[in-house]
């Protein structure tokens, strides 16, 4: 399978402008590519789950024990579509559902212990692929650009209220103006 190069760049006067285009074209082909990894790992596992589902388990894993609602906002998805998911991870035995100790009413959601090792082994594997494609890199090469994706990863994940804010006005402009 072949991802898609880099188009062409826009034209802008604006150098800065210029420079965020060619970023993102950058961070267009990696999440591509990532994307494909992502499916191909997911299509030769033998459990048939599939990725995005794994996606939930690894949020409980990051931000410890939380209730559906909590997780659909964590992983951004519908709510109706983590109970789904949630339930092929328990049918599984990859997270369990408890009682919450502070509402004895609402169901909380926890990774098990086959869970972590699941999440283990596919993170470990990840971080082997990406230590053997930076393998002949310049070690202050690679530790400049953890230090940058991290920079700009944060800068995007403390942004994203008012990113989908501004996604949400400009769509409800399109829409009235369209009408």
């Amino acid at each position: 399978m072949t991802i898609p190069a880099l188009v062409p760049p826009t034209a802008y006067e604006d150098p800065e402008l210029a420079r965020a285009g060619e970023l993102n074209q950058h961070l267009l082909v990696l999440t591509r590519t990532m994307h494909t990894i992502k499916s191909a790992a997911a299509a030769h596992r033998n459990d048939g789950v599939s990725w995005s589902t794994y996606v939930l388990l690894f949020h409980l894993i990051g931000g410890g024990p939380m209730r559906t609602k909590e997780l659909a906002e964590s992983a951004g998805v519908d709510p109706s579509t983590v109970s789904r998911q949630v339930d092929e991870l328990v049918r599984l035995g990859h997270v369990e559902r408890h009682a919450d100790p502070d509402d004895g009413r609402a169901i909380v959601l926890a990774a098990t212990d086959k869970g972590r090792e699941t999440h283990r082994r596919m993170r470990e594997q990840r971080d082997r692929l990406t230590a053997r494609l930076v393998a002949d890199w310049d070690h202050d090469d690679t530790a400049r650009l953890t230090e940058l994706m991290g920079r700009l990863a944060g800068e995007l994940q403390a942004a994203l209220p008012h990113v989908l804010q501004d996604i949400a006005a400009g769509a409800a402009v399109s829409q009235e103006t369209s009408a």
